[in-house]
């Protein structure tokens, strides 16, 4: 298939993003970390989407733009992944991940359970170069890279580490090797994802590079009892990396302004991880888009 559409035609969903929301709002502690003050740096401008609705009222601007945007998907028939060179096909994909299951998530609302949330991943599909594609796919045969997801027995019961059999052309769409940062650039649309960007395939290397760094510049808090506080996204990161904790916390230092590497320098810093205090992945519905992928309508 090319896509799909809404499971009902007569309703469209909306995001809560319109023209009463400032694009000059400045995001206060995107992902409530603890202890973090006068937060700054590029997050703090990122428009936010925390929820998608029903509106009847947009509905006619809603379905013209998701038509327009099919006809985009329906392309991507025609385009053989098989001939792009590594870093086309880590832009390309990445993309494609991101755009895909927003896509499923305005077709098909928010998931309100875990098994639902599970089997979006499993349907949301695109006819790619002659071969359906799932966003499960992408994630774990294509890129290599599987984001976290809510229940970990729901994981190993309905949805095991999806592989390409030798036969299968789809193998051929896959990176040439293994890339960590994609931790930093596959989006879900939950809320301790990192932001929602339009990644370049001359530019993909530093484009990831510099979303680790202003995920973590966002997501960096200490503790009353002096322990850093990140994501487990982090974590995910530093483990697909083979990051040592010394490894692990020069990363996070280089990564930090000037205030905060202050601030990281009297945590009460040792060869153990057990300094570090992973915050769990929230699985609550958010978006956080770059500003320039927002355009105000007239």
């Amino acid at each position: 298939m090319a896509g799909f559409s809404p499971q009902h035609p007569s309703s469209a969903w909306s995001t809560e993003f319109g023209r009463d929301l400032s694009h000059d709002t400045c995001l206060d502690n995107p992902f409530n970390v603890e202890g973090l003050k006068e937060f700054s740096g590029p997050y703090s401008t990122m428009v936010e989407v925390p929820c998608i609705y029903k509106e009847r009222q947009q509905l006619g601007d809603v379905e013209r733009m998701l038509q327009k945007f099919k006809l985009l998907i329906r392309r991507l028939q025609d385009i053989d992944p098989k001939k792009m060179k590594h870093d086309e096909k880590l832009a390309f994909w990445i993309n494609i991940h991101n755009a895909l299951v927003m896509h499923a998530l305005l077709a098909y609302a928010i998931p309100q359970n875990n098994v639902k949330r599970l089997f979006l991943l499993l349907k949301a599909a695109y006819n790619i170069g002659g071969h359906v594609v799932s966003a499960d796919t992408i994630q774990s045969a294509i890129l290599g890279c599987r984001i976290p997801r809510p229940g970990q027995w729901l994981r190993i019961l309905l949805a095991p580490r999806t592989k390409l059999k030798t036969a299968d052309e789809r193998k051929a769409y896959a990176i040439q090797h293994p890339e960590p940062l994609l931790h930093f650039a596959l989006c879900s649309g939950s809320h301790s994802d990192p932001a929602l960007r339009v990644y370049t395939p001359k530019r993909v290397s530093l484009e990831l590079e510099t979303a680790k760094e202003e995920y973590i510049r966002a997501a960096f808090g200490v503790s009353k009892d002096r322990k850093i506080v990140l994501p487990k996204l982090v974590e995910s990161y530093a483990k697909d990396a083979g990051l040592c904790t010394a490894g692990l916390i020069e990363m996070i230092h280089q990564s930090l302004p000037d205030p905060l590497k202050k601030r990281l320098k009297r945590c009460q810093l040792g060869k153990s991880r057990k300094n570090i205090e992973w915050m769990p992945h929230d699985f609550a519905f958010r978006y956080l888009i770059s500003k320039e992928l927002v355009k105000a309508e007239p």
